[in-house]
């Protein structure tokens, strides 16, 4: 008799000790609603990879006397990690090939990492802990100078627009706003960026750039988000000397399609559409077309 009131006392005290909860990122955060990178809901310890691929080119100038053609393939690999609810740490680094094609048939082209952005994420205000209905977000951080100067077999540096990045160190500062409401979702969001003098002698212009964003997810597995994309630039310049060609404002259209195979995991699919380009200097761009991945851990 004993010995089984010990047994059954040994097991009551195991049951009793406390053991790390761990949930998926919907049960963690009480919404179920599929987010792409960066638009997420926090919890502590939230800690998130995605790797998006984007392919896109642009032709400025006009066909018969100076065009250039740039087209440039894309895949920027991103962590995310909350060390605490309120606050999201992001690093992206890209991963890029570019072909630069003049009027003349010369072509340069780059392979290689672009500028890495790093960020942080400060959640101001939300409605209520768990589930919230409303988020406000600032957003810190900067755009760094890791991408190598690029140079063809003689040794020579390739051409800025044939460079994977400016390589100046670019603060930027953003504020973004979402809510939550049964199976719709919005988001509002404006960054703007502030580069620096970076490769020879090269300062591109300031940016803002506005997201404004619906989405509806009528099953827990998918969801259709569409949303209008902003960017204003002003006029770059080298060495002092302004240069107005891509500045001015461009918009698109982006309907996207996010579907979740398994659980903590998120894909998505999409096309940036431009719809308004008031560029300067006969800049024409085409779409966007991308697809992600992301996985919480």
């Amino acid at each position: 008799m004993w010995k089984s009131c010990l047994a059954a006392t040994l097991l009551l005290a195991t049951l009793l000790v406390p053991l790390e909860g761990r949930a998926c990122a919907t049960c963690a955060c009480g919404d179920p609603t599929l987010t792409s990178m960066g638009t997420e809901q926090p919890f502590a310890g939230r800690l998130r990879f995605a790797n998006q691929v984007r392919a896109w080119s642009l032709t400025s100038g006009q066909n018969a006397e100076d065009a250039a053609s740039l087209r440039e393939l894309r895949m920027d690999l991103s962590v995310a990690y909350a060390p605490l609810p309120w606050l999201f740490l992001s690093a992206t680094l890209p991963l890029q090939t570019r072909s630069l094609q003049q009027v003349s048939l010369s072509r340069e082209t780059a392979w290689g990492p672009g500028d890495m952005e790093v960020g942080a994420k400060i959640f101001v205000f939300r409605d209520r802990d768990f589930s919230p209905d409303h988020l406000v977000g600032v957003l810190l951080g900067a755009r760094l100078p890791t991408s190598p100067t690029v140079r063809d077999a003689q040794g020579l540096p390739l051409s800025l627009d044939a460079q994977l990045g400016t390589g100046s160190l670019d603060p930027l500062l953003g504020l973004s706003y979402s809510t939550f409401r049964g199976d719709w979702s919005f988001v509002a969001s404006a960054t703007g960026y502030l580069p620096t003098r970076g490769r020879e002698g090269f300062r591109a212009g300031a940016s803002l750039r506005t997201t404004l964003a619906a989405q509806l997810q009528p099953a827990p597995r998918w969801a259709l988000r569409l949303a209008v994309d902003g960017r204003l630039e002003g006029p770059s310049d080298q060495r002092g000397v302004p240069d107005p060609v891509g500045s001015g404002l461009l918009a698109f259209v982006s309907p996207d399609v996010l579907f979740s195979p398994v659980t903590d995991v998120v894909v998505e699919l999409g096309v940036r559409v431009p719809v308004l380009n008031l560029l300067h200097g006969h800049v024409r761009q085409s779409p966007i077309l991308q697809a992600s991945i992301a996985y919480d851990l």
